[in-house]
């Protein structure tokens, strides 16, 4: 089995930049480890202005166009970005089927609705028919599942977003007498890190001992401004993937009151639940499929305020333990990249026997 891999990928070696390039980088790892072969099918990524950016994306979707037929293979995995990329996958979705190649589109991220809903007639005609040109097509999140079944007939395979159990530290010996409340992501506003601020501020003043941790990378004016107007957290900055799951792995609450109107599966959620840190966030992207009973999920819209009230309920009635031994499980059951994996190896060979 030889699997042409095409999507957002990071180099060897590279960091990934987002989910897509992270999640992408594990499945093509582990299914290497699997013992299946698999070739990289990098989407261009050009740089600089406008003029050389729109060069740059016509050469490079060119250039994958016309190594679909120089390069044998058995199926045509795309990761696709869909939105203004649609077209190009469109297109090298039916490359790939004159090939004889088999083929699957994967839809990550949460914004496929979005995009639908506000890009007009002609966008969704073209949508519809890369999905229809797929054998397979798999989502980053089960919400997507009733419209793919509406569109092509089929089910969609769910390949969620994944994290390699094996490589998880245990967590520490937890300490109840201050609750640990973690902010992990980029820092902006629509991620949320202001709201998560104000919940930090909430708590102490409603008489709650806790601390606030952020770690990630943001504007230095913005990170200035928030730390004079929200004086007492503890900012770490950008930190290695180790740093972050141990920090993970000491705290309680993790903060993710996300309103990213591109929000899917996050890295940092499920890491977060791996490590046992009870994740309370917005009812935004695959949020609530990918919590369930195992944390709080609120509305969209849900001031600093009722996050602030969730938390300090659940730690009066003591139910802080029973969430963070449910978030490890759920994770363990349904988001390992050794099952996760597996699952996948299982699709290809059916879609090869079919």
């Amino acid at each position: 089995m030889k699997i042409l891999f095409c999507g957002p990928i990071p180099l060897a070696g590279a960091t990934p930049h987002g989910g897509y390039e992270a999640c992408n980088r594990r499945t093509i790892d582990a299914l290497r480890e699997h013992g299946v072969t698999v070739s990289e099918h990098y989407y261009p990524q050009p740089k600089g202005g406008a003029k050389a950016k729109l060069l740059g994306y016509l050469g490079g979707f060119r250039d994958l166009l016309r190594r679909i037929p120089a390069e044998p293979g058995d199926i045509y995995h795309l990761t696709g970005l869909y939105k203004h990329f649609v077209l190009a996958e469109w297109l090298l979705l039916r490359r790939a089927r004159r090939q004889r190649l088999k083929v699957v589109y994967d839809v990550r991220a949460g914004s496929m609705y979005k995009h639908y809903a506000r890009l007009g007639p002609l966008y969704r005609w073209l949508f519809r028919q890369t999905l229809r040109t797929a054998d397979v097509v798999m989502v980053e999140g089960t919400d997507y599942d009733k419209f793919v079944r509406e569109v092509t007939g089929r089910s969609a395979f769910y390949l969620p977003n994944h994290i390699p159990l094996h490589s998880m530290p245990p967590r520490a010996p937890t300490d109840n007498s201050v609750l640990r409340l973690v902010y992990v992501g980029r820092v902006n506003l629509e991620k949320g890190v202001e709201t998560a601020l104000q919940v930090f501020t909430s708590l102490k003043v409603a008489g709650v001992a806790c601390e606030l941790t952020i770690a990630g990378p943001g504007d230095a004016a913005l990170i200035a401004r928030l730390q004079q107007q929200y004086p007492g957290a503890q900012w770490s900055g950008p930190i290695p993937s180790d740093q972050v799951l141990a920090l993970l792995g000491r705290s309680h609450i993790f903060l993710f009151p996300t309103r990213h109107p591109g929000e899917g599966h996050s890295n940092a959620l499920t890491e977060a639940m791996a490590m046992g840190c009870v994740p309370v966030a917005t009812d935004n992207g695959f949020n609530q499929s990918v919590i369930g009973p195992a944390g709080i999920v609120l509305p969209l819209d849900a001031p600093a305020s009722a996050f602030a009230d969730s938390i300090r309920m659940m730690w009066a009635q003591d139910g802080w333990t029973a969430l963070s031994d449910a978030a490890a499980a759920r994770t363990r059951e349904l988001f390992s990249t050794e099952q996760a994996v597996t699952r996948l190896q299982g699709a290809y060979a059916n879609l090869l026997k079919a």
